[in-house]
Parts: structure tokens; sequence; C-alpha cells
């Protein structure tokens, strides 16, 4: 049998709504119109289901496609592959170096040049100093941005940030790749 590269066995995952505040303390006198969703009991729901009883499984070298509406919990479940989030219920399983391309620029710092980005970015995704170092320049040629490496990437266009955070994660060489829409 291969090895599993990812599995979830019975996820679910529920998300707070809204924030606790002064707001909920001040009663409302149009709370008895019906112009607010609720719950049975009349109250307005404070949490949602993402996702609810999700299982599957990812064998290395298989590629995986989650397809579905807004809302559906796509991005959800990449966050709780990526470790970023926590399943409410069950279990998230991970083998190997993980690679999450789940925003533009995520875990890039504006003020920050490329060049230093690259460095903060591929640590971030488990890559040791030395290993940047040996990538670094094959990451600057695939992203095409040598003439603004030693720019802030505040000043980069998305196009710019959303290169050099892919040129990164092709150099990770991760047992599992996660991306969501950053290519859309």
């Amino acid at each position: 049998m291969e090895e599993m590269a990812a599995s979830l066995e019975k996820v679910s995952k529920r998300y707070r709504l809204g924030a606790r505040s002064l707001r909920e303390l001040i009663p409302n006198p149009f709370d008895w119109l019906p112009l607010r969703r609720r719950d049975g009991n009349g109250r307005r729901p404070k949490h949602i289901w993402a996702l609810d009883d999700v299982s599957f499984s990812i064998r290395r070298g298989e590629s995986l496609g989650i397809i579905g509406p807004n809302g559906a919990g796509k991005s959800t479940i990449l966050k709780l592959l990526a470790g970023v989030t926590f399943p409410t219920k069950g279990e998230v399983q991970v083998s190997g170096r993980v690679c999450p391309l789940i925003e533009v620029g995520a875990g890039f710092h504006p003020d920050l040049t490329g060049r230093e980005n690259i460095f903060l970015n591929g640590t971030i995704l488990g890559l040791s100093r030395n290993e940047i170092q040996r990538k670094f320049d094959a990451i600057v040629e695939f992203s095409g941005l040598s003439e603004f490496i030693d720019t802030p990437v505040k000043r980069y266009s998305s196009g710019m940030y959303l290169r050099l955070g892919f040129a990164i994660s092709t150099q990770v060489e991760p047992d599992l790749l996660l991306v969501d829409e950053v290519l859309a």
C-alpha cells in the first residue's frame, strides 16, 4: 500500500460568528422583528459549521482538486491540512513537508525586500538558511524579479508578489503542496 500524504477522518470545523462586543450587551428594541436569521429559540446563531464529518485521504504522488460554491469549506480544508487551524472534531494527519499557497504573500513582510522575504518565507516553509542560500538564485531566476529583488515587496504589483511566492514554493520540494485561489 502506498504511503499517505494526508488524511481527514470525520473532521468537522465550527467557526464562531462575530465577536462579543458592547453592542451585544445593549438590548435591541427591534429584536422582536423577524428581520434577522435566528435559530429555533429566536436567537441569532453564534457559530457556523464550515465542515461536517468530512473524510478523505491523499496518497503520495496523487493530485486532488476540491470544488464547490463559496462557503462550502474548501479553504477551511486547506487551512486544516496546513496546520493554520485545527478541527473542532475529528482527526487531520499530514506526513512530510507541507507548502501552503493559501494567500498571495502569506508569510511576506511588506517592509522587507524580496531578498529578505525569500529567507523569511523559506524559513516559514521549513527550509534551513543553508537550503535557502543554495536555492536563492533559482528562486530569483524563476520569479523573474532579479531587477527588483532588493526592493521592499510593498512596492511590488500583485503579480510580482505572486511570482515570488510561487517561485519560493517550487524550491521547497514539498510532500504536500496546497494551492487555494492564488492562481485564480
